[in-house]
């Protein structure tokens, strides 16, 4: 922190070199007439003048007048302001502009235009002139604004001289009156009898004789079945399907299928081998026992990937013998902490259960590998050896045991007592201590208080203090606060060293007088605290 001095400083005419200017991007809260400082936001040195002009900026700025502007000079001598206006005569206002020879003017007369319509002679159009656009005949004029929109109720232009009459195919003939108005008429004649027809080229065509009779009757083939047969419509049925199915009717159908459209076809007997068509109920019956991949599982929840769940909830799902399911989440299988599946594990039914009611006991447990071993779970592992420990192996049997201690390796370990150190065992267990000093041997000892001398402990530690004060050495004083001044009177003689405090405890500078009874501390402004004289003998 700064050393604050409390007085004035009397170089005795001499420079102060290398010195830089107080930075800051805002003056120093304490302020007086010729204080200095370096504005770092605007790069510019600046002094406090008095309570009006406050801080000056030190930059010099010339001004002159250029063409057509001048500058005017108003404010305090120490601090200038200048007013920039044009110095063009004439009057100026809304309804003038400044000309190039710094004079403002009205606004003359400055445009105009030509108007002209079917190449006729252009007519001048100046300020403040109209133009009426004039509607005739079917053409309308309407203005929106600045918007002209022009329009005419004329669909046609021109007239119709002649019209002519072409087609195809010989079916009709086609002729146009009033070819020389401007709405003609185009007439067609049939050209064909009440029996012909027009083919798709226009051309007529005789109508073939169509056979004639009726039906009277429809009978029923293999599988199909008629009803009302002898009706002009009658319905055919296909005995293809069944709703339902039953098996000692339908089983000699081409094809039977029920109401949601699953086909069924008769089943063969178990174990026949032929070519016949295997249903659904032949299959079961052929992997009754066998197993079936039936998905991926959360061994922690027992949710079933693709949906239902296998271990948890009244709803879980049925199984049966062969059912088998692969973890693919960690857990306890039903929730039994003793069963603890990995992933790559896997279960097998062996007992069929309806849906709701399977139990752990139903599965049997194949695990895909044994887990390594760690503080909590029995598994894999090995035993290293380790600083202080050595293993060795036989059979598969580890066996260590614990090596001497070292400078360099931590081991088994006696500790011996050496003086002023003391030690003693009990149950295996070592007490360390040490033996109290003496005046031929070094150990623990206590610190006691004297005189002039006090000790205090705190966490094991000793302080000690010297309580002697020799008030023939030294002396203190007060410059009061609001007082300009403080007296320590001694009898020290003019070897003194003084020192002068704040009321924080920092160490400022006055100016100090000495006699050879006194110690004079002066300051320049009375402070708000306290300032404290310290005098101190010397030799």
């Amino acid at each position: 922190m700064a050393i604050p001095f409390l007085n004035n400083i009397d170089l005795n005419n001499n420079e102060i070199q290398k010195v830089r200017l107080q930075n800051g991007g805002s003056p120093p809260v304490s302020s007086g007439s010729g204080q200095i400082y370096f504005n770092t936001g605007d790069t510019t040195a600046r002094y406090y003048s008095n309570a009006i002009d406050t801080w000056v900026s030190l930059v010099q700025t010339d001004f002159a007048n250029g063409t057509y502007v001048s500058l005017t000079n108003s404010g305090t001598s120490i601090k200038r302001v200048y007013t920039v206006d044009l110095s063009a005569t004439g009057t100026k206002d809304a309804t003038t502009y400044l000309r190039g020879d710094n004079t403002w003017a009205t606004l003359a007369d400055i445009y105009s235009w030509n108007l002209s319509a079917n190449g006729a002679t252009a007519e001048s159009v100046e300020n403040d002139d109209t133009v009426d656009f004039i509607e005739g005949g079917t053409t309308t004029i309407t203005r929106s604004g600045k918007n002209i929109n022009i329009s005419s109720a004329d669909q046609y232009d021109g007239t119709v001289t002649s019209v002519a009459a072409t087609h195809a195919g010989d079916a009709f003939t086609a002729s146009i009156g009033n070819t020389a108005t401007i709405n003609p008429s185009v007439d067609i004649t049939m050209n064909g009898a009440a029996t012909d027809y027009i083919d798709g080229e226009g051309n007529l065509t005789v109508f073939p004789a169509i056979p004639q009779g009726d039906i009277t009757g429809i009978d029923a083939g293999t599988y199909i079945s008629i009803t009302d047969p002898n009706t002009a419509t009658p319905t055919v049925n296909a005995l293809g399907t069944a709703t339902p199915y039953v098996a000692a009717t339908d089983d000699s159908k081409l094809v039977a299928r029920d109401a949601n459209g699953y086909g069924y076809v008769k089943t063969p007997a178990s174990g026949d081998s032929t070519t016949k068509i295997a249903t659904t109920a032949f299959v079961q019956a052929a992997v009754t026992g066998l197993l079936e991949f039936k998905g991926g599982f959360n061994a922690n929840t027992g949710a079933i990937v693709g949906g239902g769940n296998l271990t948890n909830g009244a709803t879980r799902v049925a199984v049966e013998v062969g059912d088998y399911y692969v973890v693919t989440v960690d857990g306890d299988f039903f929730g039994n902490a003793a069963t603890p599946l990995t992933v790559g594990d896997s279960v097998i039914v062996q007992t069929a259960a309806a849906a709701g009611a399977s139990v752990e006991g139903d599965f049997i447990i194949v695990q895909s590998d044994t887990d390594l071993a760690t503080l909590t779970t029995v598994g894999i592992g090995n035993v290293n050896q380790g600083g202080g420990i050595n293993v060795s192996y036989s059979n598969g049997t580890a066996t260590v045991s614990g090596e001497d201690s070292s400078a360099t390796n931590k081991g088994i370990v006696i500790v011996a007592a050496d003086d002023p150190i003391e030690v003693s065992y009990a149950s295996g267990t070592a007490t360390v201590g040490i033996k109290d000093s003496s005046s031929a041997q070094k150990g623990a000892v206590i610190v006691s208080a004297g005189t002039g001398i006090s000790v205090a402990y705190v966490a094991g530690e000793a302080t000690v203090t010297n309580t002697e004060t020799n008030a023939n050495n030294s002396k203190t004083g007060t410059i009061t606060a609001g007082n300009l001044s403080g007296t320590v009177t001694h009898a020290f003689g003019i070897n003194t060293i003084v020192q002068t405090i704040s009321s924080s405890g920092d160490t400022v500078y006055c100016d100090v007088t000495r006699t050879t009874t006194t110690s004079v501390a002066t300051i320049a402004a009375v402070e708000a605290t306290d300032i404290t004289i310290l005098v101190q003998k010397i030799g």
